[in-house]
């Protein structure tokens, strides 16, 4: 009767310490899934088709982009509303071209934590940034780049100058719309050269 108890008891402790260990083992297992670029964003971006041309990128491939690459730079991050509305016309404009991606480097971590390669980004766009009351500069969403050989040929972050309440649908009237798709579209040339 003991040794059936004693075996038992043994029992119960190998169950014990092989769910132990699967526990440890399952709760520390990385299930992180890979997702497209095309469908995270717009997973983000809800107004946005998972047929979308958005990559992401850190800010070390911004940097290599502004420093000697070609390409269309989106900033923003999706908590800023204005940046779905661009995000929208600026796929739409590259779609027509047919471009295979914009670059998408979501700066908002980045921007609070001021670390250094945020700070050179800032710095290789200081021409084009305005500063802040603090007489700071800084990256603003949304901001689009686009860049031919480590040249910018444009660059918006006209939201930036808006003042008062307003709202991006009452700002984007039909002729805005035209207005910025227009203006995406002589800047796509203007980076693929071939102006008109």
């Amino acid at each position: 009767m003991k040794k059936l108890k004693k075996s038992k008891n043994i029992i119960k402790l190998i169950l014990f310490v092989g769910m132990l260990y699967l526990f440890i083992y399952l709760g520390t297992k990385d299930y992180h899934l890979d997702v497209a670029d095309n469908i995270r964003f717009a997973s983000e971006y809800k107004d946005i088709s998972k047929n979308n041309l958005y990559k992401y990128i850190n800010e070390n491939e911004a940097l290599e982009l502004l420093n000697g690459k070609t390409g269309i730079l989106f900033l923003g991050f999706s908590s800023n509303i204005w940046s779905h509305y661009y995000a929208d016309y600026l796929n739409e404009m590259a779609s027509f071209h047919n471009l295979k991606e914009i670059y998408y480097y979501d700066f908002y971590k980045d921007r609070q934590l001021n670390n250094k390669t945020y700070q050179k980004i800032v710095q290789k766009l200081d021409s084009y940034l305005i500063s802040s009351d603090t007489n700071k500069k800084e990256l603003s969403a949304p901001t689009v780049v686009m860049i031919k050989n480590g040249e910018i040929v444009y660059f918006d972050n006209e939201i930036l100058y808006l003042t008062g309440d307003i709202k991006p649908e009452e700002y984007f009237t039909d002729y805005r719309k035209n207005l910025i798709r227009m203006n995406f579209d002589k800047a796509i040339l203007a980076m693929l050269g071939e102006e008109e």
